[in-house]
């Protein structure tokens, strides 16, 4: 199970061939919404990614849930089509128009045929500002969301998940579920959505990002016709950075089944970190290179204790970690955990080798599964780098950062945050062998 985000936890391919000279260019609209375009037109294709900053977190105390319920709405009836007529006209014209709520972002896209750009564009407005929030429209997705809570509930990953977070940002909004629970979702009010939308989407905290087959001065126009009658500035809470505990935990959450399913973290850097490249040369080699990572070697190649095991980055606004998870037989829970920890204490104490270290840099530098190879990847990517404020020349550059990371920064880096006497875990299942320090019941509502 990964942890999501709005991050870049494994990083982005450079461009190869041609798209290394692809340039990225800002374009600035007459009323100064900014975004980032790549043009292209071998094909009569545009994508439109963009994202508000502050996500989940900043639904209010006893409102859980309420920004996913919000930006589910926002294809379900807008200015003057019904929810049906909204769908129809998607569908008609073959638009894709998608919206989510996710940690310190809300998320949405647009993609469409050249032909049809007016119309996907006027789409977008009337969803971004004039969005209907229909009673019954509001109980449909409250419902959906329900099914979606209750779901959760069955599934021991999302058990773990909540088990762990809620320890490590227990009081933070980060340890809240997204969702909402039973309670603060039925609790929702059409004053609550509505309030949502005329707050939290606006110019000032906008980032845009499109790809394809629209020019510069297009697009200008087409910026301020789908975000210029968005409000100036949104109304965001201050969210304050999160406090790691001061002890480790190994929490119990007991499910009958013949599985175990481990969830872990520790401390992590953040994206902007000095230490950000190291750690993800070291994570590479800890847990996140697949099979050719020490831990998949160990816990399952040499010992067949576990289906899988990993590693990744989750470096959040507020917080950042070092995650892993596995899954295993109960009665080897033990020895697979016992095994984990050995593994990673012999990674703190010496480090990595200059044959790992190049075997991480030549896979993160020119090997990574996500590609940009669709108008649709280049525009979600071109929002990520925005995001993280890490400028249009990062591609061109990136290869150059991570091979330029010395074994010493890695040894360092390793040093510093892959300690495992300050991992917690979290495990779900009927584990034989271990010792946890607290148990919990399973979430139920």
């Amino acid at each position: 199970m990964k942890i999501p985000g709005v991050i870049l936890a494994v990083m982005l391919v450079a461009w190869s061939g041609a798209s290394r000279a692809t340039d990225i260019e800002e374009v600035t609209s007459a009323k100064g919404v900014k975004a980032w375009l790549v043009e292209d037109h071998k094909l009569p294709l545009i994508a439109m990614n963009f994202a508000f900053r502050g996500g989940v977190e900043q639904d209010p105390v006893g409102k859980q849930g309420l920004a996913t319920l919000a930006m589910s709405l926002l294809t379900q009836g807008a200015g003057p089509y019904d929810a049906s007529a909204f769908q129809q006209q998607m569908a008609d014209h073959g638009i894709v128009l998608h919206f989510a709520a996710g940690r310190d972002q809300l998320e949405g896209g647009l993609k469409t045929l050249v032909e049809e750009r007016e119309t996907a564009f006027d789409l977008l407005r009337v969803a971004l500002t004039h969005p209907r929030f229909d009673p019954a429209e509001i109980e449909r997705a409250r419902a959906r969301q329900l099914t979606r809570i209750r779901f959760q509930m069955g599934d021991p990953d999302w058990q773990a998940r909540y088990a762990l977070l809620n320890y490590i940002f227990a009081g933070h909004p980060y340890g809240e579920r997204s969702l909402g629970t039973l309670k603060t979702l039925a609790g929702l009010t059409a004053d609550d959505i509505g309030k949502f939308a005329a707050t939290r989407l606006a110019r000032g905290n906008l980032i845009v990002a499109v790809a394809g087959d629209i020019t510069p001065k297009d697009l200008e126009i087409a910026l301020d016709k789908v975000f210029g009658d968005l409000p100036i500035d949104a109304s965001l809470a201050e969210i304050p950075e999160a406090k790691w505990p001061k002890m480790p935990a190994s929490i119990l959450v007991p499910r009958e089944g013949t599985q175990t399913d481990l969830l872990f973290a520790e401390p992590g850097p953040k994206r902007d970190d000095p230490d950000w490249y190291a750690a993800q040369i070291a994570n590479y080699i800890l847990g996140g290179g697949g099979f050719s990572s020490r831990l998949m070697q160990e816990v399952r190649v040499k010992n067949g204790l576990t289906y899988g095991i990993d590693t990744g980055l989750a470096p959040m606004k507020h917080a950042a970690m070092i995650t892993g998870d596995a899954a295993t037989d109960n009665p080897k829970t033990g020895d697979a955990w016992n095994i984990t920890q050995d593994v990673w204490r012999k990674f703190h104490q010496d480090g990595a080798t200059p044959e790992e270290i190049k075997s991480a840099k030549d896979y993160l530098t020119g090997s990574l599964p996500l590609t940009l190879t669709s108008t649709d990847a280049i525009a979600e990517t071109l929002v990520e780098l925005q995001f993280e404020k890490l400028g249009r020349d990062y591609l061109e550059k990136r290869e150059q950062i991570i091979g330029g990371v010395s074994d010493g920064a890695i040894k360092a880096a390793i040093g510093k945050w892959f300690d495992p006497a300050n991992v917690s875990v979290a495990m779900v299942g009927e584990p034989k062998g271990v010792k946890p320090s607290t148990t919990q019941e399973q979430v139920r509502e």
